[in-house]
């Protein structure tokens, strides 16, 4: 039970660079709209993140976002995915 909890904390830690990074790819244009969210959303829940934790999920996303000052730290975690996610992600 222990290395569950693990696995889902890693797997929750993805989603939300994954988030951080798709919404700035959507704020480039300094547009971020409700359509892009819902995307985003969509994407994740792909990715089997959880639909009733997507708020959190994007919450916390847009904050880690907010302070980044490069995107490394998240396309990391995309260079390691399998094909399929990298597609849905694209």
């Amino acid at each position: 039970m222990f290395f569950r909890k693990i696995k889902k904390e890693n797997k929750d830690e993805n989603l939300i660079k994954i988030a951080a990074l798709l919404i700035h790819v959507a704020k480039i244009d300094e547009n971020f709209s409700d359509i892009e969210e819902k995307i985003i959303k969509k994407t994740l829940v792909d990715m089997g993140a959880e639909k009733d934790a997507l708020f959190s999920l994007i919450k916390n996303a847009k904050k880690i976002e907010e302070n980044s000052n490069q995107i490394l730290e998240f396309t990391k975690e995309i260079k390691s995915m399998n094909e399929k996610n990298k597609i849905k992600i694209l």
